[in-house]
């Protein structure tokens, strides 16, 4: 006798994550909008003194503790909020994660996707984020150094920071999804499908 064992490839799983957020919109932006905030200002701050850095050769902004303070409690408020949006959407999900372990998907299958919900949501929030904090950073260095700094704007350096902005953003939300991923990867498939929202 040979024994089965249930496979759940990385397409399929990216297809699933993919049919839930787009299902549960809303949840989706308010998970995109927290992380959204926080990689706003990380970016700002970041852009902002490579600008500083090149328009006054070199000379750049003071790093002063409190900006890197605010910086931290805005990781740490953005944190928060995912994984509180998070355990909300695994409430909203026992049935669901209940049904799908009681047809035969492992706890492993239950982490990989809300882990894949994770990273296109850390995705979508660490752009927008980007693209926001570099707008908001370019048109507050104008309105303090004149808007000719446009002509000599370090667009490589720039751009240079989009990768680790978005990895870190990717990885705030896979660290802020890591307990209620565990928590929903474990339940009980009697108690989730008799748990009524």
């Amino acid at each position: 006798m040979t024994e089965r064992v249930i496979r759940l490839p990385l397409s399929e799983a990216f297809q699933i994550s993919l049919e839930h957020i787009l299902k549960s919109q809303t949840r989706s932006l308010i998970v995109v909008a927290s992380s959204t905030l926080g990689i706003t200002y990380m970016t700002y701050f970041l852009a902002a003194n490579v600008i500083f850095s090149a328009s006054l050769k070199g000379e750049g902004l003071s790093v002063e503790a409190y900006h890197l303070w605010l910086v931290v409690v805005s990781m740490i408020v953005c944190g928060v909020g995912l994984v509180n949006s998070m355990l909300i959407a695994v409430l909203e999900r026992y049935r669901e994660v209940g049904t799908m372990k009681c047809l035969g998907a492992l706890n492993q299958h239950i982490l990989k996707l809300l882990l894949i919900e994770a990273v296109l949501l850390g995705l979508a929030g660490g752009v927008a984020g980007f693209s926001l904090g570099i707008i908001i950073s370019i048109l507050s260095c104008g309105f303090q150094l004149g808007f000719n700094i446009l002509q000599t704007l370090p667009l490589i350096s720039l751009l240079g920071l989009f990768p680790q902005i978005v990895v870190f953003a990717v990885m705030l939300s896979v660290v802020s999804t890591a307990y209620p991923a565990l928590r929903a990867a474990r339940l009980n498939p009697v108690e989730a499908l008799r748990y009524d929202v």
